[in-house]
């Protein structure tokens, strides 16, 4: 039985809409489908002529805190995507949310994850409207270009952590500045963000991805710019050289928080793009 008091199963209840018998707007093979993807768990196989509710009760009474956090937070994203937070609901999602990923092992909250010796969730929560926010929050800064380099290397570490891909803030080694690192699948990558009125031109991607090829093998990086990239660095930066890095610009960036997409995904895409079409700046839009 999960750990997990009554008055948190209550949350819940409120969350998910039980009290009606359903979970969500799911429909009966729906929910079959969707448990068994996320649990390896035929309900219908298990729980016989129960309802939605009863059956979701059932589980979180029958089976233990990683199986059940797990569950609970994947329907917490399944909301997240198909835009059911709402200003009404959402501080009861946070709260469900620190439940979800306390079960799992992992104290975090909506907003901030926090990283301990605990096992780490595999189901991040992300609050994508405030990640929006703040990103609109950098382009209206009116210090100066440095400074708001700066606020935008700290947004990006944020993110990275709200997404538990261990990011590391900006460090310097012998004769380099980098501006942080993350891991992504087991993969490390090291990050250049650019916060400037001018397009990247080639030479910026040449030394950074110099400074990706000289660490390792399996070091790969992430360019992220303001202004994007120019037209001479997208058609010649590849010609005789070995690309290990993709490039994104702020703008994709916004377009995944406003869509709620899972930013791990989108990077994925756009690195399974390298790997297999050789494209090193393959579109959100087209992924």
């Amino acid at each position: 039985m999960a750990n997990i008091e009554y008055i948190e199963k209550d949350y819940f209840e409120e969350l998910f809409g039980m009290r009606t018998g359903y979970v969500l707007d799911f429909s009966n093979r729906g929910f079959q489908e969707f448990v068994f993807e996320k649990i390896h768990l035929d309900i219908y196989a298990k729980y016989q002529g129960l309802s939605k509710a009863k059956i979701l009760r059932r589980i979180i009474s029958d089976y233990d805190n990683v199986t059940v956090g797990k569950l609970l937070l994947e329907l917490m994203r399944y909301m997240q995507a198909k835009g059911m937070v709402t200003d009404e609901n959402k501080a009861n999602f946070q709260k469900c949310a620190e439940i979800g990923n306390r079960l799992i092992g992992k104290n975090v909250t909506v907003k901030r994850s926090a990283q301990t010796s605990s096992p780490k969730s595999t189901v991040p929560i992300v609050d994508y409207d405030s990640l929006l926010k703040e990103l609109k929050n950098i382009s209206s800064h009116s210090d100066t270009p440095q400074s708001r380099g700066f606020a935008f290397e700290k947004y990006l570490k944020k993110l990275f952590e709200d997404y538990n891909l261990e990011p590391r803030g900006s460090f310097k080694i012998v004769g380099e500045q980098i501006d942080g690192s993350f891991i992504l699948h087991n993969e490390v990558y090291l990050l250049e963000a650019k916060w400037t009125n001018k397009k990247i031109d080639k030479a910026d991607l040449v030394v950074f991805n110099e400074k990706v090829s000289s660490k390792s093998g399996f070091t790969r990086g992430l360019f992220i710019s303001f202004s994007g990239f120019s037209d001479e660095a997208l058609t010649t930066f590849a010609n005789g050289r070995n690309v290990r890095i993709v490039l994104m610009t702020v703008q994709e960036l916004a377009i995944a928080l406003s869509r709620k997409l899972d930013f791990t995904k989108v990077l994925s895409a756009k690195v399974r793009a390298l790997a297999e079409e050789g494209d090193f700046n393959k579109s959100i839009l087209s992924l």
